[in-house]
Formats: C-alpha cells, structure tokens, sequence
C-alpha cells in the first residue's frame, strides 16, 4: 500500500486513502478510493506501480458502492 500511496503523491494527490482493492483484470493494477484532503470530493482511481501510473476513473457519489 505504501507503494500506491507514495505513487499518488508523486502524481500531485493528497487526502485520505479509503481502499484498495485488486484488479481483477490486472493482477499489478489497483482500484483507490480516495478523498481529496483540499475539496473533499471522492474519486476512484487506478493505480499501478508497475507502470508508474495513476488515472483517475470518476467522482463517486454518497449513494455509490465502493468497490
């Protein structure tokens, strides 16, 4: 997890890391929900430390599962 965080850091993001759950298409990538410590606003995100990367993948609402 540490790897993911500090992957999301480098790529600019500071908040609260609220999951981490596995890809089940990728066993190197994983699904990040994470709240933005500035506006609050919570996103789910893909990271990958293999590749170095994070993309983010939507805004998710009070009402949305996380995964």
């Amino acid at each position: 997890m540490l790897k993911i965080i500090g992957l999301f850091r480098k790529n600019g993001f500071k908040g609260e890391y609220e999951t981490f759950t596995r890809s089940k298409e990728d066993a190197n990538e994983y699904l990040v929900v994470v709240t933005d410590e500035n506006t609050h606003i919570k996103g789910l995100f893909k990271a990958n430390p293999s590749k170095d990367m994070v993309s983010f993948q939507h805004v998710l609402n009070e009402s949305d599962p996380v995964a």
